[in-house]
This record gives C-alpha cells, structure tokens and sequence, in this order.
C-alpha cells in the first residue's frame, strides 16, 4: 500500500478532533443537533485551518446513518464514502479549475435530483475563483435551493467573493492555529508514530508553519525524511536551511555596541552561508519584534520562545529603548521592500545593518523638554547655572569692542596698523546699526533692516505678551521716516490696532533693545490683500532663518545636539 502523508493520515475525522477552530465546530455542531442548518456557508480563512476538514464532517455528520451527538459514527458507508471521496451525494469541487458558467449550468441541472442519503452537499474550494457569470448564474438557485441540497463554499480571499453571494451564505471565519495548539498536534502525532523529536525542534516547526496545521504536518514529515526517528532542533534548522536564533543575538549585540566591523562580518556570514537574505530580514524582524514586545509589555511571557531565548530576550530588549526598537523594525522593514527591486540582493542588507549600527539613540520629547528648560534656566543642561536674567531662548550675542578698539588714543605717533574688525562688529555693520560699540552715534534705520530684524522683534515681543506679538505678526512693514516704524494693518484688524496701542511703551522697548537706539511705530489701516501679508521674500526670509539660527541659543542647541537645520 502506497504512503499516506501525515496531513492525510491524520486529517480530522469528528468535531473533537479538530484543532483551534473550536467556535466553528460548536456553531456546527449545536446546529446539527436542534436541525438548526442553513443552506449555504461561506468559511473564510488562512490555507491549512481546517476549512474542507469541517466542510467534510460536517457533511459525514448530516447524511451518517447513526450520528452520535452531531457527530458522524465513521464507520457507516456513507462515513467511509464520504472519507475516501467516493460518495455520490457529496461533490468536492475545485473553484479554480471549474470556474466557468457552463459547469455552473451542470450544478443546475443536476440538482435537482434526488440523493441516495438524507442530503446533497456540494463543497466548492477556492470559491473565490469562480467567474462573474458563474457567480451570477448561481444566485437564483443558491437563494432558493431544493431542500435536500446544501452548499459549502471555502475561500483563503473573501474580498473577492461577490457580496451578492456572501449574503446568501452563513459565514464562519476560521483562525490561524496557536503555535501551542499546533505545537500540541505534532507531538501527538510524533507519539503516535514512534518519532522521538525534541519539544525545541516541535516549537520551531510550529512557528515556522506560522498558523496553518497542515503545513506544520508537511514539514515534520520532510523532518521524519530527513532525520529518520530522532529529529533535533539542529536537524530542524539545517534541513529547513534556517537561521539559529542565536545569529539574531548577535545582530542585536553588534548593533547595541557599535561594533561596525561584527556588524559586516554578519553580512558576510549571511552571504557566504547560502542562507537566503529574505528569510534573514523576516527572521531578524521577528526577533526585533519579539523585543519590542517585552519592553512595552515589562514580560516575556507574550512570545513564542523557549525559556532559554525569552531570558536572552529580555536582556537583549533592557538594551534599548522602544523608540529605538521601532526605528530598527522600520529600518528591516524598508530593507525588505528595498530588496524585492535590488539587482544585487546583498545590498539592501549591507545598508540595513549599517544605519541600524549607527543610529543614534531615541531622545524622548520629556528628555528635549528638560534640556530647553535647562537652556532657558541660562546654563547648561543639569548645570543648574543662572547667566542671565534673561531668558535663554531670547538671548543675542552683545559682545563689546575692548575700550581701546572703542576709543583710540589721538596721542599716536605716526600711522597704526589697521587691523580686521572682529565678527561681532562687521555683523552690526551689516545691520546698518552700531550697537557694539558703546557711545557711536546712531545710524539710520533703514526699512530693509528692519525687515531683516523684524522676526526678532514678533518673537521678543511674543515672548513678553504673546496675543501682542501674534497681532503683530499680522503687520505688514510700510516704511521708516524719521526714526519711526509704520506698519499697515488691513480694515478688519481695528482691533489688533487698539491692542498694540495700548502696549506701546512695551512694543518700543523691544525695538530699542533690538536695534540698539530709540525708536517709536504707528499703525495704519490700510487695503490690503491677504497675499500682502507676507512681508518678506524668499530671500529675505532665508536672511531672517539663518539670523535666527545664529542668536538663538535654543535653536543652535536643537541644531547641534540633532544635527538639523532650519528650512522655510
């Protein structure tokens, strides 16, 4: 007699021996017994659940001859017919290749005839194949078929069955199978078939199946080939051509520490191996995965491990933070994608662990937080230092000629060298202003330095009352004559007007202190469009970006410690 593979030989045969679809078979069975049944179901799911396993007892159960609390005896003729797939009364039909409207005809056609048992029951897989005009010429006779005919449609792709015919049905969606679950089922079997594996090995290959039962069966029968009567979590991993979780460790250790060169080294072993870089990526996201879990969870109680692995686990995630696990699944994730277009696989991969290696740690907004008010406190961070009374985020660099530079002796004998102006000074120079330089006399404000200041002005006097400063915002900068600032405001904004008016004595101080000298503003309604609002261009506002980047403390902080820089 030929071989039967273990999927076949242990396909289950009553309601009890079905695995982790408990809330179909208790539906059905409960049905069975108060004579509760529909004429069409839909079972939707995962490949190898189960789906044509319970379409066929349940088919046992309504045409056996003595059924014992909705469960089929399997030893009637018709049990054993229905089993061996020679029972004239239950047709198991392929959707894929019998899709077109002429075998639908022929379903019609014979339908009506009489079964030789209580009912006939038509099991159509992969129902989800079937043509527009198959699904079509079906409606009628699905909605209102005879009362010995009952259909079992089963799909791994719902979404594609037409609604038309999901609403005629009852649908019962099945599950993925637990790694426990499955886990469970091989070591039955495996007893049963004197094979002594390892309970590591039965958990790889459940995990490996990754929820289908039937594809955990095939591949504990390729071990049984491959290993004889003992398998071993070795011999799983090298006739499966998979990875040893421990490699993955590795990753993360080489990543955790920096270590640059291990972290090409593992490239290396990946590709000089033959192992396949696709599984690697998936395995390595897994493992990623199964850290993230325990550090939002506090346990490791949640993955799929080995007690050995879940203790690494663990240490392994108290090694980084969540953010910084989220951005090395994103990483692998985007490797994943990016090796699907490569021409040359490795890559992708090369590019993966790199960037992994060299990401910078998760700063959290709390941690930035406590920084700015550091900064704002006028020290360091941590410092606890006062330099200013001033807050730091509104800080300027006012540094002072030396009195010498400031006020040259006239008792020189002969010409002095002329040496360059410091920085500070050709910077004051650029504005138009002389506020380095203690005791010259004022120079005249022009509109384009105002222009180039104003941001500074909106944002101390934001600082000081911000709705002031945001109305002020909404200015447009008309012009300066005689040492006065006039901004236009549109016809609707009377009331910004009033605002800033009554504010004035604070408005002016801020001008004084930004362009060194005293100055006074009125403001003026005007009719203006909105596009007037914008007072600067481009390469105004470029200017103000970058004198902003060049005062603000905060912001040449935020600059340095993230290597960012300031766009429009």
């Amino acid at each position: 007699m030929s071989y039967m593979v273990l999927a076949r030989k242990f396909r289950p045969n009553t309601w009890n021996d079905v695995v982790g679809q408990s809330h179909v078979t208790h539906t059905l069975q409960n049905a069975i017994r108060h004579n509760r049944l529909a004429h069409a179901y839909l079972f939707t799911g995962p490949r190898g659940v189960g789906k044509t396993s319970i379409a066929r007892i349940l088919a046992k159960a309504l045409n056996c001859v003595a059924p014992s609390d909705g469960n089929p005896c399997g030893e009637c003729a018709s049990c054993r017919e229905i089993s061996a797939g020679n029972s004239v009364d239950v047709l198991e039909i392929d959707g894929a290749s019998n899709r077109g409207i002429d075998e639908v005809r022929n379903l019609r056609e014979n339908i009506k005839y009489s079964p030789s048992g209580q009912y006939r029951i038509y099991i159509i897989d992969e129902v989800h194949m079937l043509t527009t005009p198959a699904f079509n010429a079906l409606l009628k006779t699905l909605e209102e078929p005879p009362s010995h005919a009952l259909f079992i449609f089963a799909t791994t792709e719902p979404h594609k069955v037409p609604a038309t015919i999901v609403s005629r049905c009852q649908r019962f969606d099945f599950k993925r199978v637990a790694s426990a679950e499955i886990a469970g089922q091989l070591r039955r079997i495996a007893d049963a078939e004197r094979i002594s594996i390892d309970d590591a090995a039965i958990a790889l290959i459940a995990r490996k199946a990754d929820g289908s039962l039937r594809d955990s069966q095939s591949i504990l029968d390729q071990m049984i080939s491959f290993a004889a009567d003992t398998i071993t979590v070795e011999e799983v991993i090298s006739g499966l051509g998979l990875i040893e979780s421990a490699f993955f460790f590795t990753v993360t250790d080489s990543i955790a520490g920096k270590n640059m060169k291990e972290g090409i080294a593992i490239v290396d072993r990946v590709v000089a191996g033959g192992y396949d870089i696709e599984e690697f990526l998936a395995g390595l996201l897994d493992h990623l995965r199964n850290c993230l879990i325990i550090k939002a969870a506090g346990s490791a109680d949640m993955i799929d491990a080995s007690a050995e692995d879940k203790q690494r686990f663990s240490e392994t995630a108290s090694r980084f933070d969540e953010g910084d696990l989220l951005r090395l699944i994103r990483i692998v994730a985007e490797a994943r994608i990016d090796l699907k277009y490569a021409a040359d696989p490795r890559l992708p991969l090369e590019l993966a662990i790199i960037k992994m290696i060299r990401l910078d740690k998760t700063v959290t907004i709390d941690e930035l937080l406590g920084k700015l008010e550091a900064l704002a406190a006028g020290g360091a961070p941590g410092s606890g230092e006062k330099k200013n009374s001033r807050p730091a985020d509104l800080i300027l660099e006012e540094r002072e000629l030396p009195s010498e530079a400031a006020h040259p002796s006239t008792e020189a004998a002969g010409p002095e060298p002329v040496e360059a102006p410091p920085a500070d000074a050709e910077r004051d120079s650029a504005d138009g202003l002389n506020r380095s330089v203690p005791g010259a006399p004022a120079r005249v404000v022009t509109l384009d330095i105002v222009k180039r200041k104003w941001i500074e002005v909106v944002h101390l006097v934001k600082h000081r009352k911000i709705t002031i400063g945001s109305f002020l915002n909404e200015g447009v900068l008309l012009g300066v004559k005689d040492g006065s600032i006039h901004i236009g405001f549109s016809m609707q904004n009377g009331f910004h007007i009033d605002a800033i008016m009554k504010s004035r004595q604070m408005v002016e101080e801020v001008l004084a202190e930004v362009f060194g000298q005293p100055l006074t503003f009125s403001c003026v309604k005007k009719d203006l469009p909105p596009k007037e609002f914008v007072t600067t261009s481009r390469k105004e506002k470029q200017a103000q970006l970058s004198q902003m980047q060049e005062h603000d403390p905060v912001i040449r902080k935020i600059i340095d410690d993230f290597d960012a820089e300031i766009v429009d």
